[in-house]
């Protein structure tokens, strides 16, 4: 049964792929990239000395770019559910066409202790086996390696947090999580930053830091700029990164914890 809808998620998004999907980055997306940068460079401070990189949950490579310019000859590698966008991304970008892997009840390819850094950007919501995995990730990072993600957050007194309440568009999800009724089908939960947490401690990480956005501005923004008034959001939806992110009540997360040397 879980390997039949695991199999079912892999065609739908293969049909998105197909579509174009994520072809353009959003202003919202675009916010989120600064909120990443900001926290690889100045906030982590990764030192770059020709890294090895994966980015899990990649699609077509929205954010090839991104890792290219945080980073200084980055060896990077790819990994995804859907071979439609790895296919896609090894068109646009060829260099790395030996270096994906498809993704199959949350393993890859890739030889364990391989990275010093695993980016995985709002991938946490949609996988089904939570636990799967962290445990792939745990085990392609190299020991003392860095793991960030970013996801929809479910702590209280969000924005989205209280709008769900009020509407009644909340729901608990089978694994007792919850989520909002209204968001993207596909995404399976809305984790708390303090259930994040736990679950990475729980599989071998440390030192779990987690920051936040979607305060009030991205609120704003997703509701007011839309057409072709979104590409500017990103000005005014990277201020809750700026001014907020310290905060709780943001409706997304951007977050790291490193590797155990020892487990």
């Amino acid at each position: 049964m879980k390997e039949s809808s695991e199999a079912d998620i892999a065609k739908k998004y293969d049909e998105r792929y197909k579509q174009g999907y994520r072809e353009i980055l959003s202003g919202y997306e675009l916010s989120r990239c600064a909120a990443i940068k900001d926290l690889l460079v100045n906030i982590i401070g990764i030192e770059d000395k020709g890294l090895k990189i994966l980015d899990y949950g990649c699609g077509s490579g929205a954010h090839v770019k991104l890792w290219e310019n945080v980073f200084n000859q980055p060896i990077l590698f790819f990994s995804d559910i859907s071979q439609v966008s790895l296919d896609k991304l090894k068109e646009k970008y060829p260099q790395y066409s030996e270096n994906v892997s498809i993704i199959i009840d949350n393993k890859t390819k890739f030889m364990e202790n391989q990275f010093d850094l695993i980016v995985s950007i709002e991938v946490m919501e949609h996988v089904l086996n939570l636990e799967g995995y962290l445990i792939e990730i745990y085990r392609l990072l190299k020991p003392g390696g860095v793991f960030v993600w970013t996801t929809p957050c479910g702590n209280v007194n969000s924005i989205e947090h209280i709008y769900s309440k009020i509407t009644k568009k909340i729901e608990t999800t089978p694994e007792g999580y919850f989520r909002w009724k209204w968001e993207d089908p596909t995404h399976v939960r809305r984790l708390t930053s303090k259930q994040i947490t736990n679950i990475l401690v729980k599989n071998g990480f440390y030192e779990p830091n987690i920051f936040f956005r979607a305060h009030f501005f991205s609120f704003i923004c997703s509701h007011t700029l839309r057409g072709p008034l979104n590409k500017f959001s990103h000005h005014l939806t990277n201020l809750d990164w700026i001014l907020f992110k310290n905060y709780k009540n943001g409706a997304s997360m951007v977050g790291f914890a490193k590797k155990s040397v020892k487990r």
